[in-house]
């Protein structure tokens, strides 16, 4: 049996390999660090010497902007000009950058441009468009539907913060205004929201009455006359501040000039009332006393009445938390409340998000970029554009003709067989395709499709893959961010009044048809240009697609409605339509495709994973949900063209956003190796552990398919060594933990917004129990399940490594992953790592390979599963990727022959550029391998009979090859005019391989 070689079509290559522009410094590897209060730059850059030594070229960090307080990831950013101070500063950061540099090493910074976090004092803009509503100086900043349907938010932005309905919260004096940091604002337990300066004369006026009662007093009592004089000064000024606020500029369509002028009489009559109350104890004390009257007396509704008038005076509406699913009118980054989107195709807006980038880039001290969420703007290509641009402009100018780009990859999630945007001025991607790749090469395809076969006995699930993915998509569209699709649908609904042939259409059903068309998207959004008035041809072809799809799911609703949204979105306007409405049609379409990605994530990513899981290691961000198994000759083909195409693209493997971590996959993958006793131990397991199931209304909690993924969930993370108590119990609480994020994602049950605290506890409450002492049989089972079926997940591990290390692209490293780790999903993989272990754990190493390489890859190899195997495994291959730089960055990627008796179980590819050669040689479905035969493993430590299978060289290949693994000497064989290289030589010390020329072996 052999498997061929695959070529890329030769016109295909050209045109890839035209695109893959000079980037100025390309990472050999990076290094994830998740920055923390715990974890911020000192401590990173005391490990300087470890990631030195571990092969890293480039550490690549979390965003380290200014965020709101006790953020616990950085993605909240209230300041993007600001380092957090909770990291360690400034300061401290240009000491690790300074340091990195001197170590050689370059920083990845991730960037996050496509939103920020409202609800902190940190953010100026926000609190600006706060206080002066769509006349802010920031009101461009964010985008905001200043003219929304609800009456209650025309020229008023949404504040949805209340814990209870808007009347509860006002008349239990939760709300209450205060005078504080020279402003009135009302403050809401811990939070507190500017009221505008237009608006303070209704308090101040008070406080003038009571100072004119006070003066009438003082006329008709002996009274110092220069006290007098002091009285009526007060009370002079304080008009006159009060006057001053009335006659500010108006705020509606001001010039430049009149906004600069508002500002300035806003600024100045602060100041002149914060003089009055700081220097005159009569004014402050008649302030506090008419803010008093302002916030009412609770028991009397009546009393705030005053509070209620001049809270709907403000530009925003302060609500219950509970109405921007239906009534929120900015965009925000999925429906998080607290998030909001801003407008960074606006230069001043982009200018602002980056100054502190470019500084760095500037001072050279940062050499890369991660752009999160690039799907959430306007116009993605021109941004990049902007960015390298704003990259060029920070070199010295006569450096700026000849400097590279700037390396940039962008978190895109690329669905089916969709391809990165060529006019994207990036390096390539986050690596979310190929953890999808590499997934789909490692598991059985049979094996796959007998268990999503049986998935329906097993879990009680009847829908379809499709119907699920539809069913969470429309979701997500008509629950979680309705909002938006809201606002759009009034967007769309002015568009088709203005024309005879849409101005039936009813706001109603273009929502309906609205949220149709994007449930039935296949991809997360589409790239109808900003700019001309072509849609190109793969966005005629999706958004034919979803249009079509639609209709058929909706044969009760009009298909004219279908059709209009279609043209408005591809721009296929009537020839009498005015430019101005042109505009309006294109307009929509660019704000549907920000919608269209976040829908799509929160519908697959954050709902249709937790609820179809046949093979939940398949369940991956970027990847599909019914995704099967992918024949070697395709995955030949997509790495030819990843080589020619993106080659400098992160290769990932494990990130903060991955659902499960790269060894919980690889242990899971195994699963589709053995379908039969893995359907037979869910059944079994299923009868022992039916006394700890709850009963809700005569239905089991957890349902049969929380049940079977709380199954996959512990295979995949139980340890291989006993644990002790406090083990246990550290272990039963993150199963917990993660099983209340996978309810709440599911949303069938509880959810985020609406949890089921009692429904949660009984589910907890199972799962405790059968981590508990009287599930001791349940526990042996698994025990015995799971250590038949590690050894061949070590053995995906280790290969998933290094072929993230080799394949085409820049191999990135989580941080914690260079030991075996069996981590979930966030927060679960973002706790602490023990650098201590590690650091002592690769020093002894590497005295060891300098000392006798053979000996310690015997050593651990005799030790299976020793974690050190795993960072052998990633300290050789960044050894060799630094040795071979240019080879691996734009050598050529060839697929090799394989043949012998278990040649489906082996994959072999060779980079090559000029005399230079490197081979990886790695095992595919070793549990079907080990057990063959005997049905049991040979020898239980990643070793197998492999028989006659051989890897066919190339007719140019060197015969003599040395194991940058093992230390070993190999020589091919050659045989009718071909060199082979035999598997159970290549794999005789380790299950992996990677080979280097070496000269041949004197006879």
């Amino acid at each position: 049996m052999s498997v061929k070689s695959s070529k890329m079509p030769a016109a295909d290559e050209a045109i890839a390999i035209s695109s893959a522009p000079s980037v100025n410094r390309v990472p050999l590897a990076t290094y994830r660090w998740q920055l923390s209060e715990s974890h911020g730059f000192e401590q990173i850059r005391e490990l300087i010497p470890y990631f030195q030594m571990l092969g890293i070229s480039d550490l690549y960090l979390s965003p380290l902007f200014r965020a709101r307080a006790g953020s616990t990831h950085g993605y909240d950013v209230v300041d993007h000009g600001e380092i957090e101070p909770a990291f360690g500063g400034e300061g401290d950061f240009l000491r690790l950058a300074e340091a990195a540099r001197a170590a050689g090493l370059g920083i990845v910074l991730d960037v996050v441009p496509n939103h920020m976090g409202i609800n902190d004092s940190g953010n100026r803009y926000w609190l600006d468009v706060l206080e002066n509503g769509e006349a802010a100086r920031w009101a461009n900043f964010f985008d905001v539907d200043w003219d929304a349907i609800p009456q209650t938010l025309k020229h008023r932005v949404l504040q949805p913060v209340l814990g209870q309905p808007f009347g509860a919260a006002l008349e239990q004096g939760e709300l209450r205004i205060v005078y504080a940091d020279h402003r009135l604002q009302v403050e809401y337990f811990d939070r507190r929201f500017p009221l505008a300066p237009r608006t303070w004369p209704a308090i101040l006026q008070r406080v003038v009455a009571r100072l004119a009662v006070a003066m009438r007093e003082e006329q008709a009592a002996p009274v110092d006359p220069a006290e007098r004089r002091a009285s009526r000064i007060e009370l002079t000024e304080l008009e006159s501040v009060i006057a001053q606020l009335q006659h500010l500029p108006a705020p509606g369509g001001a010039s430049p000039i009149a906004l600069r002028e508002r500002y300035r009489e806003q600024r100045i009559a602060r100041r002149r009332l914060a003089h009055l109350v700081g220097k005159r104890p009569r004014v402050a004390a008649a302030l506090t006393a008419a803010i008093d009257e302002f916030n009412g007396v609770v028991g009397e509704p009546s009393s705030f009445d005053r509070l209620e008038k001049l809270l709907s005076d403000q530009c925003y509406r302060l609500a219950y938390w509970r109405v921007a699913s239906d009534e929120i009118n900015y965009r925000r980054f999925f429906d998080i409340n607290e998030l909001a989107a801003i407008r960074v195709e606006d230069d001043q807006v982009f200018e602002t998000v980056h100054r502190l980038v470019a500084s760095l880039l500037e001072r050279g001290l940062v050499t890369g970029l991660r752009i999160d969420h690039p799907d959430g703007l306007l116009d993605p290509a021109q941004y990049f554009q902007n960015l390298q641009s704003l990259y060029r402009h920070s070199l010295p100018e006569h450096a700026r003709e000849s400097a590279g780009q700037l390396y940039v990859v962008a978190e895109k999630i690329l669905s089916g067989d969709e391809h990165l945007p060529v006019d994207w001025a990036v390096s390539g991607t986050t690596g979310y395709e190929l953890i999808s790749l590499v997934s789909r090469l490692l598991v059985d395809a049979d094996g796959v499709k007998e268990i999503q076969a049986a998935y329906e006995e097993l879990s009680g699930v009847e829908e379809s893959a499709a119907q699920i993915l539809y069913q969470s998509k429309k979701e997500a569209g008509s629950v979680a961010m309705l909002s938006e699709m809201q606002m759009l649908a009034s967007r769309l609904y002015r568009i088709a009044q203005r024309e005879r042939a849409s101005c039936d259409f009813t706001l109603p059903t273009l929502l309906r048809a609205l949220q149709e068309v994007v449930a039935c998207l296949a991809v997360y959004r589409t790239y109808v240009p900003p700019r001309g008035w072509e849609a190109s041809e793969e966005d005629h072809r999706r958004i034919g697609l979803a249009v079509r799809l639609a209709k058929r799911r909706n044969p009760g609703m009009s298909r004219s409605l279908f059709d209009f949204i279609a043209n408005v979105l591809l721009l296929q306007f009537p020839k009498t339509l005015s430019q101005e409405d042109r505009e309006a049609w294109r307009h929509f379409a660019l704000k549907l495709q920000q919608v269209s990605g976040p829908i799509t994530a929160k519908g697959v990513e954050d709902t249709a994973f937790y609820r179809y899981y046949p093979l939940a290691s398949l369940n991956e961000v970027g990847g599909e949900l019914a995704a099967g198994g992918l024949a070697v000759e395709e995955f030949h083909r997509l790495m030819h063209r990843r080589a020619a195409t993106w080659p400098n693209g992160m290769s990932a493997s494990s990130t903060h956003d991955t659902k499960r971590s790269e060894d919980v996959r690889a242990r899971l993958h195994v699963l589709s190796e053995t379908p039969r006793r893995w359907r037979e131990s869910v059944l079994l397991w299923r009868q022992m552990n039916r006394r700890f199931l709850a009963d809700w209304d005569g239905d089991p909690i957890p349902d049969a398919n929380e049940e079977y993924l709380i199954y996959q969930t512990l295979v995949g993370t139980w340890p291989v060594a006993p644990m002790d108590e406090a083990e246990r119990e550290t272990y039963c609480g993150r199963m917990v933990q993660y099983l209340e994020k996978a309810l709440r994602e599911a949303k069938l049950h509880t959810s985020w917004m609406n949890p089921s605290e009692e429904y949660e506890t009984r589910a907890f409450d199972f799962l405790r129990k059968i981590l508990g002492q009287d599930a001791a049989a349940f526990q042996t089972d698994l025990t015995q399940f799971v250590a038949d079926v590690s050894d061949a997940g070590f053995v995906n591990s280790l290969t998933q490594v290094l072929l993230k290390a080799t394949l085409p692209g820049a191999p990135d490293f989580y941080q914690g992953t260079e030991l075996w780790d069996f981590s979930l999903v966030d927060p679960d993989n973002r706790r602490p790592v023990d650098y201590a272990t590690r650091q002592t754990a690769l020093m002894e190493l590497t005295k060891s390979v300098e000392r006798d390489l053979s000996a310690i890859a015997r050593e651990l190899g005799e030790a299976w599963p020793d974690p050190r195997i795993k960072m052998l495994v990633t300290l050789r291959a960044l050894a060799v990727r630094r040795r071979f730089e240019q080879l691996f960055a734009s050598g050529e990627y060839l697929s090799l022959e394989v043949q012998g008796v278990h040649a489906e179980h082996l994959f072999a590819f060779a980079r090559r550029a000029g005399d230079d050669w490197v081979i990886v040689v790695t095992p595919r479905q070793f549990h079907r391998l080990a057990h063959a035969g005997s049905g049991k493993a040979s020898t239980g430590r990643g070793q197998a009979d492999w028989g006659d299978t051989a890897v066919v060289l190339p007719t140019d290949a060197s015969r003599s090859w040395r194991s940058e693994l093992s230390g070993q000497k190999l020589e091919a064989e050659s045989n009718n005019d071909t060199l082979t290289l035999a598997a159970k030589q290549l794999f005789a010390t380790l299950p992996v391989a990677l080979l280097t020329k070496s000269q041949p072996t004197k006879a």
